[in-house]
């Protein structure tokens, strides 16, 4: 057997004319020079071209905001606000189980934090992240001392810083059960308010508190918890919507209201600004798409 029977696949196909005689000349004319002119003028439209279109580029990156890498990963599409995404969310202050509430008001802007018992069923209880303050002490000078150490969370995935504070349990007697089931933080009218935790704004809703004084609710569910709603109230100049995606302690929603020239507030005992604050309340949800409404602080 040949090489050729060994080797089927290289079988030669059939020879075909090509016109070209063995040296390269045309059959039945003299052999021509042929011109390489026209080739390096093709080779030297490509590379102009590539130049231009790396020029181009450059200048685009140039202009381009850069993100990076691990906050577009930590952000879903619906955060269109990079100044949220970027900014350094505020700290945390209690959890239900392992989910963490942030502070819904920068730190500096707190005058004070207190828990008390929530009006309703459903609300949820809190455990407080920061030690309780000296009432006593709070009362005279009016005003809620910095706790002494800085905790660190493992709750998520990014180190969580705990507020260094202290927070003040106010009891109300009309209203059973310990006081760790909403939260007053304290804080001047007009101050920007926060959304306390990561998750999708349900409902904004006008209501009048004590049946007389206007007011708002916001109710927010957060990213993983659809049995929580997440409830702020004593707010104004509302800045979400239904449906708005916000990040906890980074996406501004609303402004402290002025309700210390309404009625007697009990955080004002301990604040030299007459106790306005945000209140921030967890309910449990009883039945599926159901918001139990608010009807007092």
């Amino acid at each position: 057997m040949t090489p050729a029977e060994q080797r089927p696949c290289s079988r030669l196909a059939p020879a075909r004319d090509t016109g070209l005689t063995v040296g390269g000349g045309l059959r039945g004319g003299r052999r021509r020079r042929r011109s390489l002119a026209p080739v390096f003028a093709i080779v030297a439209a490509l590379a102009v071209g590539a130049a231009m279109l790396a020029s181009a580029a450059g200048n685009r990156s140039a202009t381009r905001a850069v993100v990076p890498a691990e906050t577009t990963a930590s952000v879903p599409v619906a955060a269109t606000n990079t100044a949220e995404a970027l900014r350094e969310p505020t700290p945390a202050f209690a959890a239900y189980r392992s989910l963490s509430l942030r502070l819904p008001v920068d730190p500096g802007d707190v005058t004070a934090l207190a828990y008390h018992q929530a009006s309703g069923n459903e609300a949820l209880h809190l455990c407080s992240l920061v030690p309780d303050a000296d009432m006593a002490a709070a009362a005279k000078v009016k005003a809620v001392a910095a706790s002494d150490s800085a905790s660190v969370s493992a709750e998520t995935t990014a180190v969580e810083t705990v507020w260094r504070g202290t927070v003040l349990r106010l009891w109300r007697s009309n209203r059973s059960g310990k006081p760790d089931t909403a939260a007053d933080v304290g804080a001047d009218p007009g101050s920007i308010v926060y959304s306390p935790v990561t998750g999708t704004v349900l409902q904004v809703r006008a209501y009048k508190l004590y049946n007389k004084y206007p007011d708002y609710e916001i109710h927010i569910r957060p990213d993983g918890w659809p049995e929580v709603d997440v409830v702020l109230i004593h707010v104004d100049d509302i800045a979400v919507t239904a449906g708005d995606w916000v990040i906890g302690g980074a996406s501004h929603v609303a402004c402290v209201r002025k309700m210390s020239d309404k009625i007697d507030i009990q955080l004002g005992g301990y604040t030299q600004n007459g106790g306005d604050h945000v209140h921030v309340q967890l309910n449990r949800v009883a039945v599926p798409g159901k918001l139990e409404p608010l009807s007092g602080s």
